[in-house]
C-alpha cells in the first residue's frame, strides 16, 4: 500500500522564490480540486498549518467514504459522471440539488389547497377582485392537484393563453398574490409569475357620450324614472364611478349648499378620500329631482345592481341610445372637464385618478371646445341654469 503523501508545510529557503510567501504546502493530486498536484503558497506558517489540516481531515474522510464503496456502487457513480459530463456538473453538486428539490416537493402543497389559503384569509375584497379571483381559479383547474412548487412560467402562460391582455393582466395579479403566499408559507421558493410579462395595454381615446346622448339619457331619467336622475347626474357631471363608489354613496356625503361631494376611503376606489365640485348644471338637475319629490336621505342609488341595469336600460331605450359606453359617463366627465378647464392635476383629484400624464394622454382633445361648453350648460327643460342654493335640501 503506498505511502501517503506528507501534509507538512516547509519554507522555501530561496529568498527570489519565496517572496512575500515564503511557506508552501504541496497538495497531492488526490486532494487537490483540479486533480492534479498543486503547490499553495502562504505568507504564515500559521496559515500553511491550517490549510493542511483541513487537506488531512480530507483525506481522512475520504479514507473511511472508501470503504463504504461497493463496486456496484462504483460503477454507478461512474455511470452518473459519464451522464453529468455533457452538462458540465459534478456528481456532488447534482446531489445537493436533487436533494433541495426533493425536500421542497415534501415541504409543498398542492396548488388547490394554497388557493383555498388566500381565499380564507382576513383581507376585504371589492366585488370585481372577488371575480376575478373566482375566474383565476377557474383558469388554473388543471393544476389543482399538482405541487405548488411544480408549476412552472410556462405552465402559467398556456393556462392564460387565448385570454385578452387586460383579462390576462387581472388574473396575473391574482396569481402573484397566491404565489407569494406560496412562499410566505414555505411551500414554494419561487414566483413563475415574475417571470412573465404582463402585456401593455393601448390607451388610445376612449369613447364618451355625445352632448345630445347626455341630454336625452337626463330627460328620459326625469320624465320616466326621477329615482334614477342622481345616478346620471353624478356620473356624467361629477365622474363619480357607477360601478362601486356610486352605489355605495350615501347622500349625506353630498353637500349641495357647499357645491361638494365627499368620497370616504370606504366608498372610494382608491381607498384614498376625495373632494368632487358640483357643476351649476348637476344642481340644476338636482334640483328638478328635488322638485319631482326625490330623497336626499339614504343612499344616493335606490336600487341593487341588477335592478339599476335593468331600469338603466329602459331609460337607455326611452333616449334611443343603441350601444351603452362602459364606464362612459366618467370619460364623458374626464374628457368634457379636461376640455373646459384644461388643468389635468384638478382632475386627477376630482376624479381619484392615478396620474396626471396618463389622464392628459387619455383625455386631451377626445371632444372639441364646443362641445365642451354645450355639456356643461345641459339643464333640464324650463330651469335656469345659474347656481341654484340648497338651503333647506341637506
Amino acid at each position: 500500500m503506498p505511502r501517503p503523501s506528507s501534509l507538512e508545510p516547509h519554507k522555501i529557503k530561496s529568498r527570489e522564490k519565496a517572496g512575500k510567501a515564503p511557506w508552501c504546502l504541496n497538495v497531492p493530486a488526490e486532494l487537490s480540486p483540479t486533480g492534479k498536484r498543486q503547490q499553495l503558497f502562504f505568507e504564515l506558517k500559521k496559515d500553511a498549518d491550517a490549510e493542511a489540516e483541513t487537506l488531512e481531515a480530507r483525506r481522512d474522510n475520504f479514507g473511511v467514504s472508501l470503504t463504504a464503496m461497493t463496486p456496484a456502487r462504483i460503477a454507478e457513480a461512474a455511470e452518473a459522471l459519464k451522464l453529468l459530463a455533457p452538462f458540465g456538473t459534478s456528481l456532488l453538486d447534482a446531489t445537493r440539488d436533487y436533494i433541495k428539490r426533493h425536500s421542497e416537493k415534501i415541504a409543498s402543497k398542492p396548488w388547490k389547497d394554497v388557493f383555498a389559503e388566500y381565499l380564507v384569509m382576513p383581507k376585504k375584497r371589492s366585488p370585481k377582485y372577488s371575480k376575478d379571483l373566482k375566474e383565476a381559479q377557474e383558469s388554473m383547474r388543471r393544476f389543482d392537484k399538482r405541487l405548488i412548487v411544480e408549476i412552472s412560467p410556462r405552465d402559467v402562460d398556456e393556462a392564460l393563453s387565448g385570454f385578452a391582455p387586460s383579462t390576462r393582466n387581472a388574473k396575473m395579479r391574482v396569481l402573484r398574490a397566491v404565489f407569494n403566499l406560496g412562499i410566505k408559507r414555505g411551500y414554494s421558493t419561487e414566483n413563475p409569475i415574475a417571470r412573465l410579462d404582463f402585456a401593455e395595454l393601448e390607451t388610445g381615446e376612449v369613447e364618451v357620450f355625445t352632448v345630445d346622448q347626455t341630454s336625452a339619457l337626463l330627460k328620459a331619467a326625469l320624465e320616466n324614472d326621477f329615482e334614477l336622475l342622481p345616478f346620471f347626474v353624478l356620473g356624467f357631471f361629477c365622474g363619480i364611478r357607477p360601478d362601486g363608489e356610486l352605489q355605495k354613496l350615501e347622500w349625506s356625503r353630498v353637500h349641495l349648499t357647499d357645491k361638494q361631494i365627499v368620497i370616504p376611503p370606504e366608498v372610494a376606489k382608491t381607498k384614498r378620500r376625495r373632494f368632487v365640485d358640483i357643476s351649476d348644471n348637476a344642481l340644476a338637475w338636482l334640483e328638478a329631482y328635488r322638485k319631482k319629490g326625490g330623497s336626499f336621505s339614504g343612499k344616493v342609488v335606490p336600487c341593487g345592481k341588477s335592478f339599476l341595469t335593468q331600469r338603466r336600460r329602459d331609460l337607455q331605450a326611452k333616449a334611443k341610445i343603441e350601444k351603452w359606453i362602459q364606464q362612459g359617463m366618467r370619460h364623458s366627465f374626464c374628457s368634457y372637464w379636461l376640455m373646459k378647464h384644461e388643468d389635468a392635476n384638478k382632475l386627477v383629484l376630482q376624479s381619484g385618478h392615478t396620474d396626471a400624464d396618463t389622464m392628459w394622454e387619455r383625455y386631451h382633445r377626445g371632444v372639441t371646445k364646443a362641445d365642451a361648453e354645450k355639456f356643461w350648460s345641459i339643464v333640464p327643460t324650463k330651469t335656469d341654469a345659474k347656481i341654484i342654493a340648497f338651503a333647506s335640501a341637506n
